[in-house]
């Protein structure tokens, strides 16, 4: 059998290393000029490996078990970064402290677990009876966390794994987490054809065909790896049913981007938030078990990237990120912004629960359709928009692939 796999994300490049561990031939199309997709790792300050930043996806959590059989499996090990993904000073707005707004998101997931479908957020935290600073704090960090107003996102997603307040540990791969990406490549070899940007699915009974700028390649299979914003772009022939398109247009999609900036003092592991300016940062250590020279931010929804003049540059957010955190030597002339959204081949920075997602949507948007399959945080679930959710997309995939080769019981 012969499959192919259009993106080189974790998904996708799962999916197909799995399949050729099966003993099939894999093809892996990838738009750009690198793998990984939404998994970057770059060094912020070139031939300086302490600066090595997530311009994507960066925290490995609680229940990442596939991520870390991967790692393991890959001969890669996880850096623990001595600040908590969970628990972030609140600075900027009236006063309130991580326990108070603890508290508030423990009384708000309680409301969202019995809200009705297709509740939002807003609704929800409308009934919080304490203190107005601490709620703001909690809906300032779930917008940023999510990337959409709370107007817009459902109250369901607060409840994932993303919404803990409790202080744990988090993590992320030692020397980058597209490591993983690289290695699944490497062992892949000359499969993974980088600039080969899909314009056409073409699928009948018999096969499949997508077409390229440089020709077409045809297999038995294809798994669509790609973001929702690329997938709901792309041409199908024949058409896919319209239960999938709507399915597509209704899931959400996230405004995020990330901001990095050299530090040039010494720091410790922290982790503070910018109440007003939807956005937070935070110091970490990384495989060396220092902390990094380097404040690392991360914001969103539209309304908040506009107001940090992104779209202009990382000046704006520099100066605001700098200013938030005085007790640290940043630089803000030197600082990097990686944005999402108005990426041609991301479109989104991963997906989101808004109220616009309907019932069965999820099983839906993972469900394949003949010899066309789906994988991407998006078609995760419950782990949807992380990394994590990639990778179980990419192993629910390549099952479904190898189950049509096995004759029937």
């Amino acid at each position: 059998m012969r499959v192919v796999v259009a993106g080189a994300g974790f998904g996708g490049l799962l999916a197909a290393y799995r399949v050729a561990l099966a003993g099939h031939e894999v093809v892996v199309l990838e738009a750009r000029d690198r793998v990984g997709g939404r998994v970057w790792s770059q060094e912020l300050l070139p031939g300086d490996p302490r600066t090595v930043v997530e311009r994507g996806a960066e925290f490995v959590l609680d229940g990442y078990d596939l991520m870390r059989a991967l790692a393991g499996e890959l001969g890669l090990k996880l850096a623990e970064m001595a600040m908590s993904y969970y628990e972030r000073e609140p600075r900027g707005g009236a006063a309130t402290s991580h326990q108070e707004v603890a508290r508030c998101a423990a009384v708000v997931a309680g409301a969202a677990a019995s809200a009705r479908p297709g509740t939002s957020l807003a609704e929800v935290v409308a009934s919080w009876p304490g203190s107005p600073a601490a709620l703001a704090a909690y809906v300032s960090r779930i917008e940023v966390t999510h990337g959409v107003p709370a107007t817009d996102l459902a109250a369901a997603a607060v409840t994932d794994v993303t919404g803990g307040f409790t202080r744990r540990p988090c993590w992320r791969v030692a020397g980058g987490n597209q490591l993983v990406a690289r290695h699944l490549a490497a062992r892949l070899g000359t499969t993974v054809r980088l600039r080969s940007a899909v314009r056409l699915v073409e699928h009948d009974q018999e096969q499949v065909r997508l077409l390229t700028d440089d020709g077409e390649v045809s297999g038995d299979a294809v798994v669509l790896a790609v973001p929702m914003a690329v997938l709901r772009a792309l041409p199908f022939a024949p058409e896919i049913p319209r239960t999938y398109r709507s399915a597509w247009r209704r899931a959400g999609l996230a405004h995020n981007a990330k901001l990095h900036l050299p530090l040039t003092g010494p720091a410790a592991a922290s982790a503070v938030q910018s109440v007003p300016d939807r956005f937070w940062t935070w110091t970490a250590t990384d495989g060396s078990g220092q902390v990094q020279p380097v404040l690392h931010a991360f914001g969103g929804t539209e309304e908040g990237l506009a107001a940090l003049g992104v779209a202009d540059g990382p000046a704006r957010w520099a100066s605001r990120a700098a200013a938030l955190r005085p007790e640290l030597s940043a630089d803000p002339r030197r600082a990097m912004l990686t944005t999402w959204n108005d990426d041609p081949w991301a479109g989104e920075s991963y997906s989101a629960l808004t109220v616009t997602v309907a019932d069965g949507d999820d099983d839906l948007i993972a469900a394949p359709l003949g010899r066309v399959h789906f994988a991407g945080e998006h078609t995760a679930g419950a782990w949807a928009g992380l990394m994590e959710g990639a990778l179980r997309s990419g192993e629910r995939a390549a099952s479904e692939v190898l189950a049509q080769t096995r004759p029937s019981p």
